[in-house]
């Protein structure tokens, strides 16, 4: 038997006000019409790619971008993804969540606990919010799959272990190699 935690026992549908007034521990969650989804935590080895992959990202972004890891992003009503990595638009005000307008690029790493959602339903509802930049990585390899938006879907530009971006910024990371690297002391 589980048991829900109270923070999560709810009756009906959440609303986006809702779901933002969840508590930090609850910042993975994602709203889709209404429903909490809930992935289990993600691996070390996917935490270390995700974090890695925000280092380089951020020693090449211009100015006018932000990266970030783990941020909430508005792809319609009552509809909030947290993509592993988010390019977005610098704003100066504190921001709960993003709307899909100031999002530039999105990042999904695929785990055992997401593989329909990263490779299916999350790939629709970034086109359908026009954001123009998806990339996914499988982790075996790891394999990057970058794709552009055209029209009201995406359409794969590039598949392999070094992901090479000219938009929204220039970047080359060589996937593999960023796993294999030390820590620098």
């Amino acid at each position: 038997m589980s048991v829900v935690p109270e923070q999560l026992a709810h009756d009906g549908p959440w609303s986006e006000a809702e779901y933002l007034a969840l508590p930090a521990e609850w910042r993975r969650a994602e709203l889709l019409d209404g429903a909490l989804l809930v992935s289990p935590s993600a691996s070390n080895r996917h935490q270390r790619l995700s974090f890695r992959l925000c280092l380089a990202f951020e020693r090449a972004r211009p100015a006018g971008v932000e990266v970030l890891e783990a941020v909430n992003v508005r792809v319609g009503p009552d509809r909030i993804l947290v993509p592993d990595v988010a390019v977005v638009a610098a704003v100066d005000a504190e921001v709960i969540a993003y709307d899909a307008a100031e999002v530039r690029l999105v990042v999904e790493i695929v785990s055992r606990g997401s593989v329909a959602a990263d490779r299916a339903v999350k790939p629709r509802l970034y086109a359908e919010a026009r954001i123009a930049h998806y990339v996914r990585i499988e982790p075996d390899g790891p394999t990057a799959h970058r794709y552009r938006l055209d029209g009201d879907r995406y359409v794969l530009v590039e598949s392999g272990p070094v992901l090479r971006l000219a938009e929204p910024f220039q970047v080359s990371v060589d996937l593999p190699e960023l796993m294999a690297a030390e820590r620098a002391e």
